[in-house]
Parts: structure tokens; C-alpha cells; sequence
């Protein structure tokens, strides 16, 4: 484990404490914070205590010099806006880590930076292949399986939480957005395709994930899979990955492109078109019944008023004023619609029909889930770090064209 994850870590116990410790007694919220930290004490990494020692003392300091606001005055989009914008330096930081360490390691040197293993969250296949072998047969993927954990845990955050990781965690949707404002300053307006080519659009990442998952379930036969996962090709999984998109030929380069003209033309547009992932959690999230929810007697339009400032803030373009509870593919749990009501969380709300969720306590559940169960895979199975070798990544590098299926 990196020093970037596991400050990443670090950050996110320190948030559900001062969340614990706002919110007051709570037999549920008390003892999901007993669970992360036993997680944090069994994984037994003296870097996971140096990161939390990083992030604990500079907080103390600020705090003592400028009180940190109570988290329940952290509105949902400002609290949002800060946790993606922290999650987009981490991701950068492993970026960086990462080429650098695969620089070093071409050169034949022995890299001083480790590789950073939450980049195996960006190979699907291999997390679902590893996922099926370990499910179905109980064979542990060796070389990638923080892919595997990755897998696991978004889609248990989407079976609870619908499509909330891609509001709240996604960096790649932010990226996305900073593209589109790029886009609007040198080309004004809001461009929006009409609906038959909206609908082939979308259409492009359901035909995505339809052929990863093809892949997983269907083209590697069960009798195949321990002998695929001990392949040079999985093993270079993640470099094969990052050369796709780094070592351009006509056909990445006409992809790549496809990618950022969607992403910068279109509002949301690399969620809304393209990702594979952020439909596998729009599908998976049909079966929770966590939901953007309006309640017709405390909204506006019951008395008269012609309000939609709520799907007008909608990222999605979600006609939330017409609809009780929103079902959306598209809903991604943004709260943007909930920050823009006039009446607020009296009239639109997240929740189930009988409770309502608070901003605060979504992002600790998704902070729960997406870091707790990586601490206990990495703690109690030794699910996280890759066993390939330096010497066997040095080998697969430099043979990395000739690799195949």
C-alpha cells in the first residue's frame, strides 16, 4: 500500500469520527466506527498510522488556530465539492506515482516509489474475472486483486446507495465537468442533442458494459479462468491499459477523442454516455430503495407557484418537479435538486419512504463501504497488494507489444 492510499484512508476515518462525534449517541453510527477501526488495527501497516498522524496533527493545529466548521453547516454541495476535489489530488498523486514508478522500472532501475495498487480500480475485467474465480471457486487473483475488491465494493455501494459513488467519489467526473466549462468559455451555450440521439447515445455504455460482461461471465470459461489468471496478459493488465490510451495508434487515438469531444460537447457527458461502470451502479441501483424524493403537499407548485428550479439544477436533466420518487437510470444522488429547492429538505429529500438521509451521513456510509471493507480485504485476506514481482513487471514491460489474450 502507497502513501497516497493510505492517506486517502487516513482522510476518510478522520471524517466519520468527526461525524460520530457530532452526531451524538447512535448505536448504528458507533459501532460501524468500532468496525473501521478494527479494520484499520488488523490491517497492521505502519504506514496506515504515519498517514493517519498526517492527516490528524495538521487538522489539530488548524483547529486550534480556526475552528473547523461543525459538518452539519457544510452544505451538501460545498461538502461534495471538497470531497471529490481531495479525491481528484489523491488520484493525481497515484497517477503520478504510477508513471513514475513504470518510468523507473523500464529503465531497468529499481523504482523508489511503489506502485500504487488502487490503480488496478480501472481494469473492470480484471476485477470481474478475479471477483467469479474467488466467488465461484475460491482462487484468490494474485497479481490484480485490488480490481477484484474494487468490484466487490462498488457494487455493494450501489446495491445500498444507487449510483452515489459517481457523485460523490468519481474523479473522472470531475474532470469531465471542468471539460465542459472549458468548452462553454470558448463556446458559449448549452448543448443539448435531441432526444432520439440522447437515447443513442446512452446507449453506447450499456453496449460497453454488455461486452465486459460477456467477457467475464461468458468468454472465459470456468475451466480456463485459473490458468488466464496466471497469464502474462492479466498480469499485465494495468499496463497494457495505460499503454491503450499513453502509446497512441488510430484506433486508441480515435476512441480517446470519441471520449473527449463527448465529454466536453455535452453536459456530464463522459457519465452520461460512456462509462460502463457508472452503468453497472445505474442498473444495480434499481434495487435500492434510497431515492431523491418529493413531497407534493410541503412543494411549491401545491400552492400554485410554476417552480422547477430543482430539474433545472439537475445535472442529469431529470424532470424532478413532475416526479414523487425519482427512478432514473440517471440519477446519481448529487442532491444538486435538494440544494437549489426554495424550501429545501422540506420539500425534496434522499431517503427511503419512512427516513430520511442528511448529506453528512451519505458520505460516511460511501466512506464506510468503500473504505472499511478495502481495510478488512487488505487486513484479514490479503486482497489488496499485488505478489507480481519487480522482476516479473520488468519482463512483462519490456515484452508488453507481443502480450495477447
Amino acid at each position: 500500500m502507497s502513501l497516497t492510499e493510505a492517506l486517502t484512508l487516513a482522510a476518510g476515518l478522520v471524517y466519520l469520527a468527526l461525524l460520530q462525534w457530532r452526531a451524538g449517541p447512535g448505536w448504528s453510527w458507533r459501532l460501524s466506527l468500532a468496525l473501521l477501526v478494527a479494520a484499520w488495527l488488523m490491517a497492521a501497516d505502519p504506514l496506515l498510522w504515519l498517514a493517519l498522524g498526517l492527516v490528524v496533527v495538521p487538522l489539530a493545529l488548524w483547529h486550534r488556530c480556526r475552528p473547523l466548521p461543525a459538518l452539519n453547516d457544510i452544505g451538501s454541495q460545498s461538502l461534495r465539492a471538497w470531497t471529490r476535489h481531495l479525491l481528484l489530488l489523491c488520484w493525481g498523486l497515484v497517477t503520478l506515482q504510477y508513471g513514475l514508478h513504470l518510468w523507473q522500472l523500464g529503465q531497468g532501475e529499481t523504482p523508489w516509489l511503489v506502485r500504487p495498487d488502487v490503480v488496478d480500480g480501472f481494469l473492470p475485467i480484471a476485477g470481474g474475472l478475479g471477483l467469479r474465480a474467488w466467488l465461484g471457486q475460491g482462487i484468490a487473483d494474485p497479481h490484480h486483486p485490488a480490481a477484484t475488491v474494487t468490484v466487490l465494493v462498488l457494487s455493494l455501494s450501489a446495491l445500498l446507495l444507487g449510483r452515489a459513488f459517481c457523485a460523490w467519489f468519481c474523479p473522472l467526473g470531475l474532470v469531465g465537468e471542468w471539460l465542459h466549462r472549458l468548452r462553454s468559455r470558448l463556446l458559449p451555450g448549452d448543448w443539448t442533442p435531441p432526444l432520439w440521439l440522447d437515447g443513442l447515445l446512452r446507449a453506447q455504455k450499456f453496449l460497453v458494459l454488455g461486452f465486459l460482461l460477456f467477457i467475464v461471465l461468458i468468454a472465459v470459461p470456468g475451466a480456463a479462468l485459473p490458468g488466464y489468471l496466471a497469464s502474462p496478459y492479466h498480469q499485465a493488465a494495468d499496463m497494457k491499459m495505460g499503454a491503450f490510451f499513453f502509446n497512441l495508434n488510430l484506433l486508441s487515438g480515435l476512441c480517446l477523442g470519441w471520449v473527449l469531444l463527448l465529454t466536453a460537447a455535452f453536459r456530464q457527458g463522459f457519465c452520461r454516455y460512456l462509462c460502463p461502470y457508472g452503468a453497472w451502479l445505474a442498473l444495480l441501483g434499481l434495487l435500492t430503495p434510497l431515492r431523491i424524493r418529493r413531497d407534493p403537499a410541503r412543494c411549491l407548485r401545491s400552492a400554485g407557484h410554476d417552480c422547477d428550479r430543482c430539474s433545472r439544477a439537475c445535472p442529469s436533466r431529470i424532470q424532478v418537479h413532475r416526479l414523487i420518487a425519482v427512478r432514473s437510470l440517471e440519477c446519481s444522488s448529487c442532491l444538486s435538486c435538494v440544494a437549489a429547492c426554495p424550501k429545501r429538505a422540506d420539500a425534496l429529500h434522499l431517503g427511503t419512504p419512512r427516513r430520511r438521509l442528511s448529506p453528512q451521513r451519505l458520505l460516511g456510509l460511501l466512506c464506510l463501504l468503500l473504505l472499511m471493507l478495502p481495510l478488512l480485504a487488505h487486513g484479514l485476506l490479503d486482497l489488496w497488494v499485488s505478489q507480481t514481482s519487480l522482476a516479473d513487471r520488468y519482463w512483462l514491460l519490456q515484452r508488453l507489444p507481443w502480450l495477447n489474450h
